[in-house]
């Protein structure tokens, strides 16, 4: 299969969304994926969407219009992202760890479309040009054009392996600690919204 899971990027892809194509490696991945996965609709179902607002006004949808919308409200983030950035703790945290501020800003630009990389030359696995089957080689693979949910998935990814890598102590020292209290941060403010 082409190109490595387009939701950690650490593995070579073996799943594809039945919905929108988006590449995995893993059952954890394309759970993961499930939460944001959302059907690309065809050029030919907009006019049904212009139908649906007609049937909205029914009394049946009426009825169900008001219960969508208080679990809508009471899930809707108090603390959003620009809250959290603009905090004292959050503050606090980069003038003692500005390492973190860069950090995060890699993060982020992995994410955009200017870093996406449609082939790449996967990192070489197992036993390499001997005698057996396969494509043989170092071929570039396709990731296919870069899309939001691919650039999000990205970001995810690195921000994943970051976190585990700190959990498992692989990665130590400052700049593990001022993420893993980053993570704190965001995991409070979420909490506190709920």
């Amino acid at each position: 299969m082409p190109g490595s899971c387009e939701v950690c990027s650490l593995e070579p892809s073996k799943y594809r969304c039945p919905t929108c194509g988006l590449m995995s490696c893993s059952l954890a991945c394309t759970q993961s994926h499930k939460i944001y996965c959302a059907p690309k609709p065809p050029s030919n179902e907009e006019p049904s969407n212009t139908t649906a607002p007609d049937v909205d006004p029914t009394p049946e949808n009426d009825t169900n219009g008001p219960e969508p919308a208080e679990p809508t409200g009471a899930s809707a983030p108090v603390m959003t992202p620009a809250a959290v950035a603009a905090s004292a703790e959050m503050k606090e945290l980069l003038s003692q760890h500005p390492e973190l501020r860069s950090q995060l800003q890699d993060m982020f630009q992995s994410t955009l479309e200017e870093e996406w990389e449609e082939s790449y030359t996967a990192p070489a696995r197992g036993r390499g040009r001997g005698r057996g089957r396969g494509r043989g080689g170092f071929a570039p693979r396709s990731r296919g054009p870069w899309t939001s949910e691919k650039g999000f998935n990205r970001g995810l990814g690195r921000v994943r392996k970051l976190r585990q890598d700190c959990e498992e102590g692989t990665e130590t020292g400052p700049a593990a600690e001022a993420f893993m209290r980053f993570m704190a941060l965001v995991k409070k403010s979420n909490s506190d919204s709920a």
